[in-house]
């Protein structure tokens, strides 16, 4: 049945009516431009919701009056605005809704609290008179909602989805006006009143659906927004931006994680660009490795986001010859204050070897069984990688991801172990109660045995401070105070001694040589059946020098204050002088000589000669004494006591290991450390093995035959291309 049909029988009457409808459309739609221009006055509302109400009674009393019959308030409307049209009319009522907006703002509004952002409150429109009269507005609005719900626009198909759009509008302006504010930062707390206003908005004008119908949809808004700038706030800003990525990770949990594979894909190719490349150093990326580790495990519990980004890192970390230095430094000096937070919330054993768990369902392991909530398991994110368990996925800290970048603890406490012996052993200011701390910390990480070595080297230091103690109670006063630093030699790491040791007591002054003998003497005395051996060319030595009447003191290592005494024979050196007398390469001895040249004990005229160094006569061109000494490095090689048994015998898993490395996911790249661990196996519980020396010496073999590979410590299998295929066939 037709309109015409439902309304009357005879054509003529229904045209007649349609004709007298269609004519008001004019006055309706020139009403609804007029009045929306002066919608923030209620009584302009007041005036639009009059006219149509008196609209609807016209048509009504006109179908009436020409005997067309009692026609529905729905048929004069589709009749005035037609379906096609709605839509169009629908936009028109923008203006009433955001009037209403703000007076529902300004009604609720406390100007007490301290969200203005700043800006010079206008006091007159926070007045007790305003603020009822903005009461009076939202709820005299009302009756113009109804109209248009229930009236002659008949607009509650489209009216949701229109509040819709504004509630999302009206969400994005105050999100761009929040970040403005408050230094291109968003906070969560703000963006929940945000929210919790539109929905209270849509409550008061009996929309509520209109606000569930873009709330999500707001969330996926403000979380687009805020990814565009991830990579700063995650690896450049953190932990400035925290609030921001606090902001994110509502938005995550309200949309069930949309946009984490997208912002995780952006947050690899940022890290590709401008992160992992040639020009960044070590500690730099280092410490952009830790942040995202902070900050994208508190953006995203599951940490999925983590160890795809991290992993990215990691992998090139790994081909850099200096990562492993460069971490135990960052790890025990850098970061310490918050990993030492980290470690001591952690129980024993948490250090896992992220390689060795690979595959492994880790929900089921018996130590998870006992903690986790069986009622509250969730099943593994459908982006998370395959094979990777929650409890190891997400139970891992910025410590536990700064050590897996080595690859196996083992290289971790080797390299723990090295850096300890040279800082009790070098540094003038060592601290042996700061590292026996962080040392108990590091036992909740690993085993006791794993850092047995470190206990000793730590006890070694604090007996010998005693000694220290006993043998300055006995000192004579014509010999100069001494501190030695007494190493058990079974547990330290063998140290970098020189090799014209024996050529320092031919330069070491009197004075010194005697203290020594005395010290030898004394520990003798204290300590029975124990021998000592004093490595000449490893330690500080505090110097007094005199130039022109000006006494400068100094601190230096051994191993320059043996180049610098060459100059109390003669002023003047050159480099193949010095080179003759200390017997050591040319690359060293220009070394230790630029370093007093920066130190300001000597100098180089390069207008006289590149190669003449002579003493400086400038006291105070010698530079203060700092925290700390210089770091000893040398060019040349020193290489490892070497078993030549022990490696010959791993001759004998030469075609396993070639295999093993060839075959290796996901380049064909193995380590010495991951070889060591295969090696271990094959041995029986009794015998020590091969140690990672061993592996080491036996994989450099194969280097020198052509057999392997190495580029930063990654051997790969060579492929030999002269190879012909076999052919089979008899002999004659």
């Amino acid at each position: 049945m037709s309109l015409f049909d439902r309304m009357t029988t005879t054509k003529e009457a229904a045209l007649k009516y349609r004709t007298f409808c269609v004519a008001k459309k004019k006055e309706v739609w020139e009403a609804l431009i007029h009045h929306a221009n002066y919608a923030k006055h209620i009584e302009k509302v007041y005036d639009m919701t009059t006219v149509l109400q008196r609209v609807q009674q016209e048509c009504l009393v006109f179908a009436l009056e020409n005997g067309i019959g009692n026609p529905d308030v729905h048929d004069a409307a589709e009749l005035i605005f037609p379906l096609a049209m709605q839509k169009v009319v629908i936009k028109v009522l923008k203006p009433y809704f955001l009037s209403h907006w703000a007076n529902f703002r300004l009604a609720g509004f406390n100007p007490i609290r301290k969200i203005d952002h700043g800006i010079d409150l206008n006091e007159s429109l926070y007045t007790d008179e305003k603020k009822l009269q903005n009461q009076q507005y939202v709820a005299d609005f009302n009756a113009f909602v109804n109209e248009l719900k229930t009236g002659i626009l008949n607009a509650n198909r489209h009216l949701n989805a229109t509040v819709s759009l504004i509630i999302r509008e009206l969400a994005a302006s105050m999100v761009i006006h929040e970040k403005r504010a408050f230094d291109d930062e968003l906070r969560c707390s703000m963006l929940q009143e945000y929210m919790e206003s539109l929905r209270i908005w849509a409550e008061s004008m009996t929309m509520e659906e209109a606000y569930h119908l873009v709330a999500d949809t707001i969330y996926k808004d403000v979380f687009q927004l805020l990814s565009r700038n991830a990579y700063e706030m995650v690896a450049v800003n953190f932990p400035e931006k925290f609030r921001e990525i606090i902001t994110m990770k509502y938005c995550l949990l309200k949309t069930n994680n949309y946009g984490r594979d997208d912002l995780t894909q952006r947050l690899i190719r940022s890290v590709e660009t401008n992160l992992i490349i040639a020009s960044v150093d070590t500690k730099t990326i280092l410490q952009a490795y830790a942040s995202c580790v902070e900050a994208l495990r508190e953006m995203d519990n599951s940490c999925v986001v983590m160890h795809k980004v991290c992993g990215v890192i990691r992998e090139y970390l790994k081909r850099r010859p200096d990562t492993v230095q460069q971490i135990i430094s960052y790890i025990t000096s850098n970061k310490k204050n918050e990993l030492e937070r980290d470690m001591s919330k952690t129980v024993r054993s948490a250090m896992m070897d992220e390689d060795e768990l690979r595959g492994v369902n880790d929900d089921f392991l018996p130590e998870n069984m006992e903690t986790m909530g069986w009622e509250r398991w969730l099943p593994n994110p459908c982006d998370a990688t395959v094979g990777d368990g929650a409890p190891g996925r997400q139970g891992v800290d910025v410590f536990n991801m700064l050590v897996s970048v080595y690859g196996s603890k083992e290289l971790f406490v080797k390299e723990y172990r090295n850096l300890l012996a040279e800082r009790l052993s070098s540094s003038v200011d060592k601290d042996p109660f700061f590292e026996k701390r962080y040392l108990d910390l590091l036992k909740l990480r690993f085993q006791y045995s794993e850092l047995q070595h470190c206990e000793v080297m730590l006890r070694d230091v604090m007996h010998s401070q005693e000694v220290d103690e006993l043998v300055e109670e006995r000192r004579a006063n014509h010999i100069v105070p001494i501190s030695a630093c007494v190493t058990s030699s079974h547990y330290w790491p063998k140290l970098e001694t020189e090799p014209t040791e024996r050529l320092l007591n031919e330069l070491m002054p009197e004075s010194l040589t005697e203290a020594m003998e005395n010290y030898e003497r004394m520990y003798l005395e204290a300590k029975r059946n124990r021998k000592l051996v004093f490595y000449k060319s490893v330690g500080c030595m505090e110097v007094s020098i005199e130039l022109d009447g000006v006494q400068v003191d100094r601190t230096i290592p051994i191993v320059y204050a043996q180049t610098l005494f060459l100059f109390l024979q003669k002023e003047v050196w050159t480099t193949a002088e010095v080179m003759a007398h200390l017997k050591v390469s040319v690359v060293l001895t220009k070394k230790r000589l630029e370093w007093l040249v920066k130190q300001g004990f000597i100098s180089m005229n390069p207008l006289v000669s590149s190669d003449t160094w002579s003493l400086t006569r400038t006291p105070n061109a010698i530079l203060p004494n700092r925290p700390g000494t210089p770091e000893i490095a040398d060019d040349e090689d020193v290489e490892p006591e070497d078993n030549s048994d022990m490696v010959d015998a791993l001759e004998q898993y030469w075609g396993y290991t070639r295999n093993y490395i060839a075959n290796h996911a996901p380049n064909g790249e193995v380590k010495a450390e991951r070889m060591h661990r295969v090696y271990r196996m094959f041995g029986s519980p009794t015998s020590a093995g091969p140690n990672l020396d061993h592996v080491t010496a036996f994989l450099q073999r194969k280097v020198a035959l052509g057999l392997l590979t190495c580029v930063n410590g990654s051997y790969r299998v060579v492929e030999d291309k002269k190879k012909k295929p076999t052919e089979t066939g008899g002999t004659a």
